[in-house]
């Protein structure tokens, strides 16, 4: 029983993890694309300084993506780019 709550709260930890979607699969990608920063209203330096990746070559964009570099700009105490 114990095993079993231990793989269910593993499955279930949050990880700051930029992801992507691959056909049916969410997969863990190289970095936040430049339009997931523009939409949680991040600069790229602000990334940079900050030691996110991003990936410059994703074009697309995921919402909970967005939703963890919201939720990490209001942790940090940056203002939102306007």
């Amino acid at each position: 029983m114990i095993n079993m709550l231990r793989r269910w709260f593993t499955r279930t930890d949050v990880r700051l993890e930029p992801r992507t979607i691959s056909g049916r699969e969410v997969a863990i990608t190289d970095g936040y694309s430049l339009l997931e920063l523009e939409r949680a209203g991040i600069t790229e330096a602000q990334a940079a300084a900050s030691g996110l990746t991003v990936d410059r070559e994703r074009t697309s964009s995921l919402g909970s993506n967005v939703m963890q570099l919201e939720k990490w700009r209001r942790a940090r105490g940056f203002d939102r780019r306007v």
